[in-house]
């Protein structure tokens, strides 16, 4: 700033000259900036897509199928494309970035050359000695280096970062659960009731149809329940309200007669567990398996009754670090297991959190009818004191229930025993029933 002053104590025009070239240096660098992030955003959601494609051709779930139905190549095709579009969104950022410095440097060795041109008549006149004007060539040099560089990308940078902050204002900006990272209670003693539903209606963010529409029942403690229905019925639909993953929805949710929007979240985690259709298989070691996120009251003698009660106790055997033997294909000594004891480890977790709700949501939908029937039999008698809610396709599953409930339209349609909704002429269940066992 001392050096514009003294440049213009000299020469009126050479300040304004520095001035008026800042000025559209500094809103480029703005616009700027804000392109860079838009060009940055769209590169990401590119680089998202060909992600995707990358697991697919390199992932091991997918290789019988790469190999079935040769698609690999045409998807490699595909990455290819758009690994190259994202290249040429990037090189783009590159090159407004690189052509703005080198017009900020032809532009910075003009206006510098100008300045000191209109510096040399004082120079040459005596009003100005050599070192004042050597002090000041570089005094100008140095500003034009800052207007034309350095403050840019300050400004460009600050611009782009600006952008950023507003997609994370927005993020914040979401509902959450304050209190979703707490580690559940695992020794409370909550006793379980009853699940109620009243009048519950929802369906699913940025959608307009409803899956649940004034759905209404209720479910008490030391019994199980078979949520039947066809696909989209709304079955995992209910798990997901009760589980409290969602709370936009009409009507009222009970457990115990107490709203469930009045839960604390780590409460509903340490009073409900579930297998789901999809659960996740870890490759850590077995016993972390079954104990994962229970690891703070973890108990070896338990352990070891819940995996001869899943039947996993010779297998164990086998093993050459027993229970320690880490699954899947991450380390050299691993193993990798077959469905079936997947299947068994994902109930022996449920088993071992010690939870009063369990929920099975179709998680033998991968098993053959003899394999499904016997996990569900080994399940009903290692949990017959528990309540438990079964959601299956299989009908024949649902006959070991005590109360079947049948989702039809978004309500319930029917619910009632096996035999009692077998002797329901043209119901829904019975019709359902006798469909199935036609084929077998």
């Amino acid at each position: 700033m001392s050096i514009l002053i003294i440049i213009m104590s000299d020469t009126l025009w050479g300040g304004v000259i520095l001035l008026l070239v800042s000025v559209p240096f500094l809103i480029t660098a703005q616009k700027l900036g804000i392109q860079n992030y838009t060009l940055e955003k769209n590169a990401k959601a590119i680089q998202r897509k060909y992600n995707n494609i990358a697991h697919i051709l390199m992932d091991r779930t997918f290789a019988n199928e790469r190999k079935l139905f040769g698609y690999s190549k045409k998807l490699q095709q595909r990455y290819n494309d758009l690994n190259d579009e994202s290249f040429a969104m990037e090189a783009k950022i590159f090159t407004r970035v690189f052509s703005n410095l080198k017009t900020g440097s032809v532009v910075t060795i003009v206006v510098s050359g100008l300045i000191i041109a209109m510096l040399l008549p004082s120079l040459h006149n005596g009003a100005m000695s050599i070192g004042i004007f050597i002090a000041l060539v570089n005094g100008v040099i140095n500003l034009m280096q800052l207007i034309g560089w350095q403050l840019p990308y300050i400004i460009g940078d600050n611009a782009r970062t600006k952008e950023y902050l507003k997609d994370l204002n927005l993020f914040f900006s979401l509902s959450s659960k304050t209190d979703a990272c707490v580690i559940p209670n695992k020794e409370n003693k909550f006793v379980f009731q009853s699940i109620e539903f009243r009048n519950v209606s929802f369906k699913y963010p940025n959608t307009e149809n409803y899956i649940l529409y004034n759905c209404s029942f209720v479910m008490y403690s030391n019994k199980t329940y078979a949520l039947v229905g066809v696909n989209g019925a709304g079955k995992s639909t209910i798990i997901k309200l009760i589980l409290g993953m969602y709370d936009e929805y009409n009507g009222e949710i009970f457990i115990n007669n107490k709203d469930i929007k009045t839960y604390d979240y780590s409460m509903l985690k340490s009073i409900i567990a579930v297998v789901f259709q999809d659960f996740a298989t870890y490759q850590i070691s077995l016993k972390e398996n079954i104990t994962l996120g229970n690891n703070l009251i973890y108990n070896n003698g338990k352990f070891e009754k819940i995996v001869q009660d899943v039947g996993l106790t010779d297998f164990i055997a086998t093993l050459k670090n027993n229970s320690d033997t880490h699954l899947g294909k991450l380390k050299q000594d691993s193993i990798d297991i077959s469905g079936g004891q997947w299947q068994r480890i994902a109930i022996g977790r449920l088993l071992y959190s010690n939870a009063p709700i369990n929920i099975l949501d179709e998680p033998t939908a991968a098993l053959d009818p003899i394999a499904e029937s016997k996990v569900y039999e080994m399940f009903h008698t290692l949990n017959k004191d528990r309540f438990t809610i079964y959601i299956t396709h299989r009908l024949g599953a649902a006959k070991m229930s005590d109360e079947i409930l049948v989702i039809h339209n978004g309500k319930i349609a029917e619910s009632g025993s096996h035999n009692e909704l077998m002797n329901i002429k043209d119901g829904i269940y019975s019709v359902m029933f006798n469909t199935q066992k036609s084929w077998y």
